[in-house]
């Protein structure tokens, strides 16, 4: 077997296991249920996916509701592959929770108050702390994505 294709193995090994500590910490804050927490997971990462660089970069450095771009119920279905009807309930149970705001007829966004929870501020640590061992794991078999 040639070192370029043990060290694909490896990375691919390494990138199972860093989306299983994904879902275990997802699973954690979400109550183990995974189309919860990916539907929270869409909305949250596309409210913020424009800000760019080193805006909003250090962990407890959590973008304000102004600089957040709602979503709509239909956005989310589609981007995830999901029936409307699914993620719509996803997202009435998380406006119920305080978890998800409507923004007029924008459409949707997670709050910069629901980082602040205990729960979630727990979840981006160990999230945090994942990537960090995924990217040392990476470098460890020469993988490199400058």
């Amino acid at each position: 077997m040639s070192e370029e294709f043990a060290n694909v193995r490896a990375v691919h090994r390494y990138a199972t296991d860093y989306l299983l500590r994904w879902v275990e910490i997802a699973n954690e804050v979400h109550h183990a249920d995974l189309l919860y927490s990916l539907v929270f997971t869409t909305l949250w990462a596309g409210n913020t996916s424009h800000l760019k660089g080193s805006v909003y970069s250090d962990l407890d450095d959590v973008p304000p509701d102004h600089e957040r771009r709602p979503l709509t119920v239909r956005q989310v279905a589609d981007s995830l592959g999901l029936p409307y009807e699914t993620v719509r309930r996803r997202f009435v149970e998380m406006q119920e929770r305080g978890i998800a705001k409507r923004v007029g007829r924008e459409g949707f966004i997670v709050p910069q108050a629901v980082f602040a929870r205990p729960e979630f501020m727990n979840s981006v640590r160990k999230s945090h702390q994942s990537l960090m061992r995924f990217l040392k794991e990476l470098k460890s078999v020469g993988f490199d994505p400058a």
